[in-house]
């Protein structure tokens, strides 16, 4: 082992200052692109793969929610529908809450902000399962891959 330090060491001062630098720039290239396929790239291939199956995870979370709704829905009556009450036992069931108020043409107004597209779709499924729709609509996605939601809900006819 000793003769090939010495071996590689003799190489080394053979070369010129020049050479020298032009080999340590070298070397610390190589080491930058080992750097970024080794660890970078497949960090973030990890990341991209999290993110999607958080999303596919999302979906299906609002598909169990959706179906418990049903299910609870089958055996109430259908007939006066207090929406309301309809919006805060979705609201508990699915986990999107939203803020209520009074629509400019005085009907009953909801804004959700910053949620998944899967979250404030399933919640409006969960309410038309429950004879409970929106009767305008205004959907904007934002920057950071959610949407914020605002209109107006009245009972289904």
């Amino acid at each position: 082992m000793n003769g090939l330090m010495s071996q590689a060491a003799a190489w080394w001062d053979g070369r010129t200052l020049r050479e020298q630098r032009m080999l340590t720039v070298m070397g610390l290239a190589i080491a930058a692109v080992l750097v970024w396929l080794l660890i970078v790239r497949p960090a973030w291939a990890w990341r991209a793969d999290a993110a999607e199956a958080r999303a596919v995870a999302e979906a299906d979370l609002a598909l169990v929610q959706t179906a418990t709704g049903r299910m609870a829905r089958t055996d109430a009556a259908s007939s006066d529908v207090d929406v309301a009450a309809v919006v805060a036992e979705v609201g508990s069931i699915t986990g999107v809450t939203p803020v209520m108020g009074m629509s400019p043409d005085g009907g009953l107004g909801f804004n959700l902000t910053n949620v998944s597209s899967t979250a404030a779709f399933g919640w409006l499924a969960a309410l038309h399962d429950r004879k409970v729709e929106a009767t305008t609509l205004n959907v904007v996605e934002n920057a950071d891959a959610t949407i914020s939601v605002e209109g107006v809900l009245a009972p289904s006819t």
